[in-house]
């Protein structure tokens, strides 16, 4: 189910910056106001979800009902409240909801909102254990090669995000962790600031295998960039690259390595790479 869901919010992430990347000025601004208009106001953030699952399951748009519940049960609301909420939507919208109320049941049976938490404690635990033990960690000087893992997160897309990264040697022994946030963010701003910050404090001239089950970082990195380059910074649609500001910053850092790339594919068991997903969230939450 964790796949899935990743797989959903990866493809929306993505495309989003592809419709922001490609579309006027009209776009970006219904694209800001969707966004503006969750956020605390005279009604808080968190009940705003319920409303807009009431809505999405009037509308009867599958997609969004999988959003509104997932930032539902982030928001803290139990399963009998959310049940409650779409309650009312299959009442205002009638029978012809029912299916996407059974999907959204499948959802919402299948979502352990607790689960994250714990893993978040978890990893609380091993990162105050690692600070104990920072003396006996190895001097990153020492190395000429390192395994990185980076992943970013964003609750909302755009909204608060946080990134995170792992530095290792070669033989997969943590030498350093590096994370932070943003409060106006999206997904893939943070899987760049990931990767930016990782290569900010590792010693330059050195070899750099990144780790990331990011797609859009990964194909920008071995595909797109130097068709961007050379196209003064635009896509083949003569647009603004999203976020240049990044792109030009990572690839300024990373002309300092030789760095090669591996896909990851997340929540796959990979202990570095859920550390850093963990971590991500965590960031992301603190906002």
């Amino acid at each position: 189910m964790q796949d899935s869901l990743d797989e959903f919010n990866e493809f929306r992430s993505e495309m989003n910056d592809l419709i922001l990347e490609e579309g006027d000025l009209n776009t970006k601004r219904f694209f800001n106001l969707d966004h503006k208009v969750y956020q605390d106001g005279k009604l808080p953030a968190k009940t705003k979800e319920l409303l807009g699952l009431v809505s999405s399951l009037v509308l009867r748009c599958d997609d969004c009902i999988t959003y509104h519940i997932i930032e539902a049960v982030k928001r803290g609301w139990s399963r009998e409240e959310i049940y409650e909420a779409m309650n009312v939507g299959l009442i205002v919208g009638g029978s012809i909801v029912i299916p996407h109320l059974r999907r959204a049941a499948k959802l919402l049976e299948e979502l352990e909102p607790d689960k994250s938490k714990e893993d978040i404690s978890a990893v609380e635990k091993e990162e105050s254990s690692d600070e104990s033990d920072k003396r006996e960690m190895k001097n990153l000087d020492k190395y000429q090669e390192f395994k990185v893992y980076t992943d970013g997160a964003c609750l909302g897309n755009p909204g608060p995000g946080g990134y995170a990264a792992v530095i290792l040697n070669p033989d997969f022994q943590k030498l350093k962790t590096v994370s932070g946030s943003e409060k106006d963010s999206t997904n893939n701003r943070m899987e760049l600031k990931a990767v930016i910050e990782a290569l900010k404090i590792i010693p330059k001239n050195t070899r750099v295998e990144l780790y990331s089950d990011s797609t859009y970082v990964l194909n920008g990195l071995s595909n797109w960039i130097e068709g961007w380059k050379r196209n003064g910074w635009k896509t083949a649609a003569k647009k603004a690259v999203a976020n240049q500001d990044l792109w030009q910053q990572l690839d300024q850092l990373s002309s300092d390595f030789e760095l090669t790339y591996q896909k990851v594919k997340g929540h796959s068991g990979d202990q570095f790479n859920d550390e850093v997903d963990i971590l991500a969230k965590k960031e992301a939450e603190k906002i």
